[in-house]
């Protein structure tokens, strides 16, 4: 039977994640409670399931269990932002995808301490789970898993991880949805429907600055929005919301100063999601612009809602 290296050397950290020392993987899993460092990410389709990974019966933590699609320590030496991408590869087989960071924390049992760096990602493509470190793995839907909590199934680290960063959001944004859809029902004016819905996305959500940009006459033109002043007219290609259009898709912006030509209406805006709304012809007609006072607000969750609320709206 296979099974762990004791004997394997992981960093040991702050809670800033600084290393300060190293250890064995014998001694950071012996109750010592040695913080150490690392990486999960959580792997959504298209419509919105999760990818939880299966771990073997000779794991020496929640053998049995699912869990995250992705889960490891970083070697000593490596960074977060190394360690994921070789994770990724040695336990899905997936060599390429774009990594949301969604936040970190501390988890503690009474067997370890880990400083968990969170990331997630969108993935459409073929998952080979390996076949040496785990027992297989699927997608569930949100029912499933929300069935499955407290069951014993799933590994306790995964059930708060997920409450915290995704289950929280997830079932804001079903209610949002939800919401949308009853005040768009029938409605034709396009300007009534998108000031409705920037109003309740921004009442549910919370965020700094929620709105629309049309295209007409060649640029973008403000449209009904909720927060501050804003920016009346962008040209095609220009800033986050221009490049959206040219682009025709979805641009998440984690920090807006690293985002090249950004505009700035406000600088008190930090992170930014342009959603484009399209015509049945796949023609932009306008843009969902939202802003955050923080850094790296926006990620695949509020991608897939968002442009599911897009669709929603019909331009006239």
């Amino acid at each position: 039977m296979m099974k762990d290296n004791m004997e394997e050397m992981f960093p040991v950290v702050d809670e800033e994640g600084t290393v300060i020392g190293r250890a064995t993987r014998g001694e950071c899993h012996n109750g010592s409670r040695l913080l150490h460092p690392v990486v999960h990410l959580h792997v959504f389709n298209a419509q919105g399931d999760v990818f939880l990974q299966k771990r073997p019966e000779w794991k020496d933590i929640q053998p049995g269990k699912w869990d995250t699609a992705v889960g490891g320590h970083l070697d000593y030496g490596e960074t977060p932002e190394e360690a994921l991408p070789r994770e990724v590869s040695e336990e899905l087989g997936i060599t390429t995808f774009t990594p949301t960071f969604i936040g970190k924390y501390v988890f503690e049992s009474q067997r370890e301490r880990e400083l968990v760096y969170v990331y997630c990602t969108t993935y459409n493509g073929e998952i080979k789970p390996s076949k040496d470190e785990l027992d297989g793995g699927r997608f569930w839907t949100m029912q499933e898993i929300r069935k499955a909590m407290g069951q014993q199934l799933l590994t306790p680290n995964f059930e708060r991880e997920f409450q915290r960063f995704f289950l929280e959001k997830i079932e804001r944004y079903r209610l949002l949805t939800e919401q949308i859809r009853a005040l768009t029902a029938g409605e034709t004016d396009s300007v009534a429907v998108m000031a409705n819905v920037c109003a309740a996305i921004h009442e549910t959500m919370g965020f700094f600055w929620t709105g629309f940009y049309r295209v007409k006459d060649g640029e973008l033109v403000l449209g009904p929005f909720q927060g501050p002043v804003a920016c009346m007219h962008i040209g095609f290609g220009r800033g986050v919301c221009g490049t959206a259009w040219k682009q025709c898709e979805t641009i998440v912006v984690p920090d807006v100063e690293q985002f090249p030509g950004h505009i700035a209406c406000s600088s008190l805006s930090r992170s930014e999601i342009v959603v484009p709304v399209l015509s049945k012809d796949g023609e932009v007609l306008a843009v969902l612009d939202i802003d955050s006072k923080e850094l790296s607000t926006f990620d695949d969750i509020d991608r897939h809602y968002l442009e599911g609320i897009c669709r929603m709206i019909v331009m006239t």
